[in-house]
């Protein structure tokens, strides 16, 4: 069976899906120090005034994980502290 085509959307749609503002989502752009990948997360278009095309579901993903890593992290560094 083929893979079904992802749903990309623009920035404005894309971040009130994510429930964050286009301008944090923006941010987290890898040419902006973020984890978010091009080719991945977004797509780019043809010029510097094309909207930008997001992944949503990439994008939740990438969140989710950098969100559990950071949970673990407190919780170790918490533990550490009462030791």
């Amino acid at each position: 069976m083929p893979e079904e085509p992802k749903r990309l959307f623009k920035t404005a749609v894309a971040a009130h899906l994510l429930n964050i503002s286009a301008g944090h989502l923006k941010m987290q752009m890898q040419e902006k120090g973020g984890p978010l990948l091009n080719g991945k997360h977004y797509v780019l278009g043809q010029t510097t005034r094309s909207a930008i095309q997001w992944d949503v579901d990439e994008c939740r993903a990438t969140f989710n994980r950098l969100g559990m890593i950071h949970r673990r992290g407190a919780e170790a560094l918490r533990q550490h502290q009462e030791a």
